[in-house]
Formats: structure tokens, sequence, C-alpha cells
């Protein structure tokens, strides 16, 4: 069965593998997500080298934490990109193709979650280093006209507050509530004599111990958080009536839940009943996403290359 190399690139992790047309992923490596843009492309380069050799003409997709338009340009805040053009800088010999992580996600659940696959719509929200989302609609991926549909993260949800996002946005749901932003929070109020237990600088990576300890700072930033959540999650909601919410991300795994209360009491608020899930993929969801790109790529290929003489 055909196998093509697949990557999953955010703000916080690299993960690299190969996927066949079932969607079952092998050979899974992870690492810390490079933060320059010439360094991400030497990752790359030598992985697709490296699985080249135990593969058959495999197709390249790349699924990166950003904004990526039609014409592949990415904007990735957490690896300092600004319409960068990756796919004409790797100059690979395979055929490649880059989408958005959370588009590709929603692409891998409406493809292979029991509940979800067939007719549903429904949105997946990623939460992690950064915050954003993808839209299904009758069980096929919804780009918009840009390729930007479902950027949940940039939504403005309180502009009193004094935080900006990478791309400059004032008060929006990444600026708020993604992992940047938390751990933002957390070297500022450490800063300001809060956890002084703490022998060094608190950040992300101690928020779950305070959280399990009952910590009331910590309580209340995931509280924030939650609500902030749920406000960008509902004003995408009201847009398109979805089915379901699903969710991914580093801070879905480790708090979720602290999160999935606070989130869930914004939807009562609105009178709404939603069904919230974490990813019925785990781990894996972001590369299997990548997986049906490339096998698109290459089923769109293909006639091309039979024709030729």
């Amino acid at each position: 069965m055909a196998q093509d190399i697949v990557f999953d690139i955010g703000g916080m992790h690299f993960r690299s593998g190969l996927v066949d047309e079932n969607g079952r992923v092998s050979a899974q490596v992870a690492f810390e997500s490079p933060g320059d843009p010439d360094e991400l492309v030497e990752h790359i380069r030598r992985v697709v080298d490296s699985f080249s050799v135990s593969t058959v003409n495999p197709a390249v997709g790349i699924a990166i934490g950003g904004l990526v338009t039609k014409d592949g340009l990415v904007t990735a805040g957490a690896i300092n990109m600004v319409d960068y053009p990756l796919i004409q800088r790797l100059a690979l010999r395979h055929p490649a193709v880059v989408l958005n992580d959370a588009r590709a996600a929603a692409l891998a659940e409406a493809h292979f979650n029991p509940r979800l696959s067939g007719r549903s719509s429904f949105l997946l929200l990623t939460v992690s280093a950064g915050i954003g989302g993808g839209v299904v609609i009758g069980g096929e991926l919804y780009e918009g006209h840009h390729n930007i549909a479902g950027e949940v993260g940039h939504l403005i949800i309180d502009r009193g507050q004094d935080c900006y996002c990478r791309l400059g946005h004032r008060g929006c749901l990444d600026a708020l509530a993604s992992g940047r932003a938390l751990n933002h929070r957390m070297r500022k109020l450490w800063r300001e004599g809060h956890w002084t237990h703490l022998e060094e600088v608190a950040t992300l990576k101690d928020l779950p111990q305070l959280l399990a300890d009952g910590d009331g700072m910590a309580l209340r930033l995931v509280a924030e958080a939650g609500k902030w959540i749920g406000e960008g999650m509902m004003q995408t909601v009201r847009v398109f009536d979805p089915c379901e919410v699903v969710f991914k991300g580093y801070l879905i795994t480790a708090l979720w839940e602290y999160l999935h209360p606070h989130i869930s009491a914004v939807i009562r608020a609105y009178g709404y009943d939603l069904p919230l899930s974490r990813s019925a993929l785990g781990e894996h969801v972001g590369l299997i996403g990548a997986g049906l790109a490339a096998q698109r790529l290459r089923a769109q290929l293909a006639p091309a290359a039979g024709s030729a003489p």
C-alpha cells in the first residue's frame, strides 16, 4: 500500500512520519519545533531524504500552524514566517502540499472519526501554542475563497485587554487564550510575586501541577482562558450551526478537565446544547490530515502523468 511522507509542525512540536491510504501512521518522530524558517526547511529536507529510501513515489504533506494562502504562502508566527514560500524553498524532488494544521486535523476527523465521517458538519479547534480552526460542512473541508476559513484564533474577543497576537491583533482569541498567551501571563505574574515557591520563573509547563495543587491564581487563569475559548467558539458556531465541536492541541491534552467546564458554561449561556469532544485520532490527527492532502495531490497529478508522452 502506498505511503506518503508527512509533517505536523506547530509552535511546540515538529512531528514527521509515514501515512498510508487507511490513515495508519508509522515511523513517527517528534521533537521540539525549530524557531527559524531556514532551520525548518533543513529539517524537512533531511526527513524527506531519509524516508525516500523506504517509499515508492511518495507525495509530501505538510500541516503547519499559521495562515496558509491558496498559493502556498505561509505566515507562521511561531516559526517567524511571513508570506514564506515554503514549498518553493524546499525544492523537493517529490510533489508537496502545505496546509494549515487545524484544517489538516479537521480533514482527518471528517474521514476517519466514525462518529463524524460522512455528511457531518462540525468545527475543529486546535488550542496549543496558538489557536486555529477548521470547518467541515456536509462532510467536506470548507477552505474559503482565500484558503483561510476557520481562523478562529484571530476573532476579536476583548479589545479592552492589553495583549496582542503575533500578527498584531489586539484582544483576539490567540492573544488571550493560546499557550503563548498563558505562558506570557504566567511569567508576568511570577515577576509580580506570585508562585514564590517556584525557584525559577513560572511557565506553561508548571500550570498542570499548579492546577492539581488547587492554586487559586492558576485556576483563575484557566477559567478566563476557558471563557474566552468558549466565546470565540460560539462566534463561529452561530454562523454555521455545527453538530459538534472537536478539540485538539497541547492545552487540550494537558488541561481539558479544567477548561471544559468553563467552555461548556459559555455554551449554556448562549442557550445551546452542543457536544464537545477531543480528537478521536489523538496526536496523530495532524499527520493523518497531511497524508490525506498528499493523497489528493497524487490523485490530481496521476492523470497528467498518465497522459505524458
